[in-house]
């Protein structure tokens, strides 16, 4: 039952990321750009929790071992992830998600995830790609002094949030 949840849960993520781009136009239309990025956005990041909590209950298979090192590379890169994305727009948003993705394939050997992160991985670097135009830099100091709050909630809510400590 829980590789189904999984299943389920990666195909709605992914099929809410296919499905929008033929429908934005006329949601858009409809509703407003900034109401429609602000569901979309809290559409997506409802998926994503749901696709990760359903790959922390899938059966573990193990693929390779979670080296204690890996937690310090999460711990490293994740700050660098939350400031492109704070600092780099939509590409840097993809960015940001690369870098998670890397760092989270590399420290969860186990099956699901990494399907989870190494599909993930995959889709940003695919958007990435498609949106290297879109990689402008916003530097402002309220930008870079959120980097570090951000970064430090994220690391606090983490065990709440996800139930894994990232604590190396």
């Amino acid at each position: 039952m829980e590789w189904l949840e999984f299943a389920l849960a990666l195909a709605a993520f992914l099929g809410s990321h296919v499905i929008p781009a033929r429908l934005r136009g006329p949601l858009v239309a409809r509703f407003g750009k900034r109401a429609y990025v602000i569901g979309y956005s809290l559409l997506s990041l409802g998926l994503l929790y749901w696709l990760i909590v359903a790959a922390g209950r899938a059966p573990f298979v193990e693929i390779w071992p979670q080296w204690p090192w890996t937690r310090w590379l999460v711990n490293i890169a994740m700050p660098v992830a939350v400031l492109a994305a704070l600092v780099g727009g939509m590409g840097g948003l993809m960015l940001a998600f690369a870098l998670w993705a890397t760092a989270h394939l590399l420290a969860n050997g186990d099956l699901a995830h990494v399907i989870l992160f190494g599909l993930l991985l995959g889709y940003a670097l695919l958007g990435l790609v498609m949106m290297r135009r879109l990689l402008v830099w916003r530097l402002a100091w309220w930008r870079l002094a959120a980097v570090p709050l951000v970064w430090i909630a994220l690391y606090h809510l983490h065990p709440l949030v996800i139930g894994v400590s990232p604590a190396p």
